[in-house]
């Protein structure tokens, strides 16, 4: 499956066409200059895909110590090649140059993965992402727990039921353009169908569609992207929606970021604090190696997925 989306990006590495469609869209931006800025940035544009696959390929080849890396940079890659087609001049300054998030530096006695947190900087290229793909100015919050971001991702609900006796999503029935909200998924949070969806449409901009059943209220998905849905959350393994099972849980947050903060976390501790992380890949002394391994093969499907699925919506 993975390999499908990989040979679907090679339809984007002609610079020739590149360029035709991205002075299509700096001219619908009303940008100056565009054909100058499309030819320019045609040739930035594939060597970003290039060398974001190359790393996936790596990583694929590679023993899981340094496979946190590989993901990482792949993404970061990946995600430049998009912000080209929405911001032509980056990098405009070097405020976008660095990561944009930051890390405990130190691991405390007793650490645990799930427990650790990241921290959102004021500039860097995270904020820039979120602000340019999916013109989120304001984080919700600053800082994230890796357990509250892997609870995004609801291909990890298999891990959690397993390990801590968790239940985190609840499936949520889906036509092309609507959610449908249930009573049985609504009493999960003591309330009615009708006003959970008033809830979400509220907080997430859906249009409620009322349903000539009483027990059943619909969602418009309202033309928003899969790879951009909060809070229903997509699973890729059996093509369903989900949600949190929990309010705490619901978070405004585009999963191709989730994987970012992620990663990055990943890559750091792979790199700086190596002693734990060996001691955790050779002695699997406790929870965070199932999780951390599980994680880092979702990653591998799910990041071309969402960068496919991008590029196929905006090119």
């Amino acid at each position: 499956m993975t390999q499908q989306y990989w040979e679907r990006l090679l339809s984007y590495q002609s610079t020739q066409t590149i360029q035709k469609r991205l002075d299509n869209i700096y001219q619908h931006l009303h940008i100056n200059n565009s054909n100058q800025l499309s030819y320019d940035n045609c040739y930035r544009f594939v060597y970003f895909l290039k060398h974001g696959e190359n790393f996936f390929m790596q990583a694929n080849q590679s023993p899981h110590a340094i496979q946190p890396m590989l993901l990482f940079y792949g993404l970061s890659q990946l995600i430049k090649a998009c912000l080209l087609i929405l911001d032509p001049e980056y990098p405009s300054s070097s405020t976008v140059l660095s990561h944009g998030v930051s890390s405990r530096k130190r691991k405390k006695q007793h650490y645990l993965f799930l427990n650790d947190e990241v921290k959102v900087q004021r500039n860097g290229l995270f904020p820039h992402i979120a602000t340019k793909l999916y013109n989120i100015k304001h984080l919700e919050i600053e800082k994230y727990s890796m357990d509250l971001l892997l609870r995004q991702i609801p291909e990890m609900n298999e891990v959690y039921q397993f390990h801590l006796e968790k239940e985190l999503f609840l499936k949520i029935n889906s036509s092309q353009h609507e959610f449908v909200i249930t009573e049985d998924i609504s009493n999960h949070f003591h309330i009615s169908s009708k006003r959970l969806a008033e809830i979400l449409c509220e907080n997430y901009a859906f249009e409620h569609l009322p349903n000539t059943k009483d027990s059943v209220v619909t969602i418009n998905k309202n033309s928003v992207f899969k790879y951009n849905l909060n809070p229903f959350l997509y699973c890729l393994e059996d093509d369903c929606y989900y949600l949190p099972s929990t309010k705490d849980a619901f978070l405004n947050l585009p999963e191709i970021l989730v994987h970012y903060l992620l990663l990055y976390n990943l890559s750091m501790i792979s790199r700086y604090e190596t002693e734990w992380w060996y001691d955790l890949l050779l002695t699997a002394p406790n929870n965070d190696y199932p999780f951390i391994l599980r994680y880092m093969e979702i990653a591998k499907k799910k990041i071309p997925f969402y960068i496919i699925n991008f590029l196929e919506d905006m090119l």
